[in-house]
């Protein structure tokens, strides 16, 4: 599943000029879920977030190593929220 969301990741990223680029993985608590999200925001305007992948909470301890895995493979900053 790792390599499904990398691959996901690297065919979204398009390197627009004027474009920020991010993926955020967001723990959920209430239903013990990792849901990854691939987010794109032109400057001056709002953020378009993509759904690319989801996780059971067993891999919340990976995650750490997965957003530095995916920033080396990528170059596309990974943020970790509620982990």
């Amino acid at each position: 599943m790792e390599q499904i969301v990398i691959e996901e990741i690297k065919k979204l990223f398009k390197k627009k000029r004027n474009t920020l680029y991010s993926v955020r993985i967001v723990y959920i608590v209430y239903t013990d879920t990792i849901n990854v999200f691939f987010e794109e925001q032109k400057i001056g305007e709002s953020t378009y977030s993509y759904p690319i992948g989801q996780f059971t909470g067993e891999m919340k301890e990976k995650m750490p190593d997965f957003a530095k895995r995916i920033t080396k493979e990528t170059k596309v900053s990974a943020k970790l929220f509620n982990l």
